[in-house]
């Protein structure tokens, strides 16, 4: 019997690397609402956290009217480019076949718009290990990962105490704890080792097979 009835993934940095989707769409919005563009290294950390929060951040206060123009800018250069510039996680299809077999109901849950996540999905073959895709609305809503998981729960019927949230960043691991989750954090995506621990993640791993050691 697996330890778990149901498994929530995160997908960018999880399952997918959208590093270079991500960082170059960032510096592409900045660049369309005229701001300064740092180096794309230093656009890594927006990978996880909601779209409109990252905008926000490097916008700053004085410039809190262009986060929904720069948001914009980033959706329709990542509809051209985002997929094709994303890569798979080595060995990702194989341990999500392992799990749907196992028997563990299986949800994706990210800050990512639900349908470029489904459109990821299915360019690498995955969707149909997945019972449901859920993510951010483009309207804003559900970009939190803490309101999210509490829409799955209410939408699907899970189980809080019979279910794992797995993902790369802080943002998962509140998210799960927030709503009586498992978590557990992968330091293979874009979080560190210390942020998850900070998070309060309730057990780390380094790769795939110690995430199956721990879920099955």
């Amino acid at each position: 019997m697996p330890r778990f009835d149901s498994v929530l993934f995160d997908l960018d940095g999880t399952l997918t690397n959208p590093r270079v989707a991500i960082t170059a769409s960032m510096a592409h919005a900045l660049a369309e609402v005229g701001a300064d563009v740092p180096p794309i290294e230093e656009l890594v950390w927006c990978i996880g956290p909601p779209l409109r929060q990252n905008f926000g951040r490097l916008l700053g206060p004085d410039r809190a009217h262009l986060v929904e123009p720069a948001a914009q800018a980033y959706l329709r250069r990542y509809a051209i480019e985002g997929v094709r510039e994303t890569t798979e996680f080595p060995g990702i299809e194989a341990m999500l076949h392992r799990i749907r077999h196992a028997g563990p109901r299986v949800f994706l849950a990210t800050t990512k718009f639900v349908d470029h996540a489904e459109e990821v999905l299915i360019a690498f073959s995955l969707r149909d290990h997945f019972e449901g895709v859920f993510g951010a609305r483009h309207d804003g809503s559900m970009g939190d990962k803490r309101e999210l998981l509490r829409h799955i729960i209410e939408n699907t019927g899970i189980d809080p105490a019979r279910s794992v949230m797995i993902g790369d960043r802080e943002h998962d691991i509140l998210g799960g704890k927030t709503n009586g989750i498992f978590t557990i954090g992968v330091t293979y995506g874009f979080g560190s080792r210390e942020e998850l621990e900070h998070a309060g993640a309730d057990a780390i791993c380094d790769s795939l097979e110690e995430i199956l050691e721990l879920i099955l």
